[in-house]
């Protein structure tokens, strides 16, 4: 009897194996032969799941942000407003080894977005939904009375600014964008919304 393959799983194993290869090394490191000896397989069984080394990449672009989306759900639990929106930044800024190792990724596959269309679709999807979370969270905050007469769209570009910015300093200067710091700011954001 043929032996039963999870495709998905295998999927998965191949996009991590990918993440450590760019995290450790950068994109340029991510070639087909090196990811499948980190992965355990044969570079010609890579064909069996991937089309190739951009389909490989962009998996794994939108497997950082699955992994993003599943720690802000398993963390929120009932918090609204905006304890619910500290919650979403802590968990896309790099203030944990996890976050800072999803950050070194995700700059890494940035640059390969601005050039090729469907990482670019990707992320452009993925930072709608992040939109639309952080507008709930926000009308959550008004409707609970935390937050004063604010722009909820322009309140979302400077978080997903500031939350950008520190994912490039939390990797380029961590000592000088540490997590602490990257709390702080979180905070002196958040109270000025309630002026």
């Amino acid at each position: 009897m043929p032996k039963l393959v999870d495709h998905d799983e295998r999927r998965r194993v191949i996009a991590a194996a990918t993440w450590r290869l760019i995290a450790a090394k950068g994109i340029d490191a991510a070639n087909m032969r090196d990811i499948a000896t980190e992965a355990g397989y044969t570079n010609g069984a890579l064909s069996h799941y991937f089309s190739g080394k951009d389909e490989i990449l962009r998996t794994s672009f939108e497997l950082v942000f699955e992994a993003t989306n599943a720690r802000i759900d398993a963390r929120l639990r009932d918090a609204k407003g905006l304890a619910a929106l500290r919650v979403f930044c802590r968990e896309v800024m790099p203030t944990t080894q996890e976050t800072l190792l999803e950050a070194r990724i995700a700059l890494s596959l940035f640059q390969r977005a601005m050039y090729d269309e469907r990482m670019e679709e990707i992320n452009r999807r993925a930072l709608t939904q992040w939109r639309d979370r952080m507008a709930g969270h926000l009308e959550d905050a008004r409707a609970l009375g935390e937050v004063g007469d604010i722009d909820v769209a322009v309140v979302i570009e400077q978080l997903l600014s500031m939350m950008m910015g520190v994912q490039i300093l939390g990797v380029l200067t961590p000592s000088e964008s540490s997590a602490k710091t990257q709390l702080a700011m979180v905070e002196n954001f958040l109270t000025l919304l309630r002026s």
